[in-house]
């Protein structure tokens, strides 16, 4: 994505959008929604639209479902 890293806005995003990035921690393209909501967190203007998903953001969000996996499992691998 551009600009900062998510890990930087991550806790700002609405649980359901963080739910989504957790529940399909390898998209590359967003969904319109997806966007729009980031986008209002980042306050860019730039409107809708489509944002491609960095690597290294990606893994941030696999990070993310991965605690959330240990997290429901009790801390099992």
């Amino acid at each position: 994505m551009e600009t900062a890293p998510i890990e930087q806005w991550w806790d700002k995003l609405d649980p359901e959008i963080r739910e989504w990035f957790i529940n399909n921690p390898g998209a590359v393209i967003l969904p319109r929604t997806v966007v729009n909501a980031i986008n209002e967190v980042r306050g860019n203007g730039n409107g809708p639209g489509q944002l491609e998903v960095s690597a290294q953001d990606r893994e941030f969000i696999k990070e993310m479902a991965e605690a959330r996996r240990r997290e429901r499992t009790g801390g099992s691998t």
